[in-house]
């Protein structure tokens, strides 16, 4: 009997085991596309590929909020202007505000800029035919600025019907016992601007998994149901005399290759002025210094497999930022499609 008592416990944690180390269902994931523009107007390539990706859900920057200087109080600006109709999609309005309003909004004042945003959200969804799904507040918000900004979140949600998601930053993972959590039903983890583009020693500020590594075991303990971004989009950071002088959006290190005032450093990401000229919009110094930074398939499709291995959510949106036919262009449809749906 004690043998057959011995071989049943024994066998029973073996199953155990096995069911313990069993892999886990793939995570069920919504495809997404952040639009980043002051004017809605997708051209073709960028309506084939959403067609053909099976986009239906579109996060919209409605407008920004920032603090008037002059008037001294928070206003709207880089309103969208819809030069077609978003008709079959899925529309999420985003807001952008500004750590500095903020920074500088009396405590009494949010609920009033709570109504005003939401009013200004109303007004562009009803001139538009827009029905909202979802509203998103876009804001790296500070220590300095949490309570403001969660209150701000709670007088927002009191004015609309449909739930209210808020962006997040890796740190804001890692450090959330100092920066909060954000009252909201969702946040979306916004995957990029991992480090300081300021910075000369930066590798690669816009993606860098070894940065991200960093943060991500922090995911799994995250309380807020998670989205997901990631990034299509790439930059050239310049440098002079060693300090951040200007940031060149779309150019790419293929065309910084291609300039013959441009010598190639050993790290091929990085090229050096080797005389005074004037290119890119931008008078240029000699050993003014040009970081190339881009988001390569094959460490996209890295990062995606991390954050699905920590995030506890199941059931996700998984966005790219953004919707442009010049980003499109450099990523194939196989590519976009793989990185999109479930890892198998």
């Amino acid at each position: 009997m004690y043998f057959l008592i011995r071989f049943l416990f024994i066998l029973g944690c073996a199953i155990l085991c096995a069911t313990c180390q069993s892999p886990q269902p793939p995570k069920q994931l919504s495809p997404a596309f952040y639009y980043w523009q002051t004017t809605f107007n997708p051209g073709n390539v960028e309506k084939t590929r959403l067609q053909q990706l099976g986009i239906r859900k579109l996060y919209v920057r409605f407008f920004d909020v920032d603090w008037n200087m002059q008037a001294r109080q928070p206003a709207p600006t880089a309103a969208i202007q819809f030069k077609q109709q978003p008709t079959g999609f899925q529309i999420i309005p985003v807001v952008f505000i500004t750590n500095r309003t903020l920074q500088e909004l009396a405590p009494a004042s949010i609920p009033a800029l709570a109504r005003n945003i939401a009013q200004k959200i109303n007004q562009i969804s009803r001139q538009h035919g827009i029905q909202p799904v979802e509203i998103q507040l876009d804001c790296d918000w500070s220590g300095s600025t949490r309570e403001r900004y969660f209150a701000l979140l709670t007088e927002l949600k009191k004015e609309f019907t449909v739930p209210l998601s808020a962006t997040i930053r890796l740190h804001q993972i890692k450090y959330a016992d100092r920066t909060g959590i954000p009252p909201v039903a969702r946040g979306m983890l916004m995957f990029y601007n991992m480090a300081d583009w300021k910075r000369l020693e930066t590798r690669n500020s816009i993606y860098d998994l070894e940065v991200a590594r960093r943060y991500t075991d922090y995911l799994e303990n995250y309380s807020l149901p998670l989205d997901v971004v990631m990034p299509l989009f790439r930059w050239t950071v310049v440098y002079r005399n060693g300090r951040f002088l200007t940031l060149l959006n779309q150019v790419s290190q293929q065309e910084l290759a291609s300039r013959s005032f441009l010598k190639r450093q050993s790290d091929s990401t990085r090229f050096v002025a080797q005389r005074d000229t004037t290119a890119f919009g931008l008078s240029i110094r000699q050993n003014d210094l040009f970081r190339a930074e881009a988001c390569p398939p094959t460490k996209l499709l890295a990062g995606k497999q991390l954050l699905l291995d920590k995030i506890r959510t199941e059931k996700l949106t998984f966005a790219l930022y953004h919707l442009d036919s010049t980003l499109l262009t450099v990523y194939d449809n196989g590519f976009l499609k793989t990185l999109l749906r479930p890892t198998p």
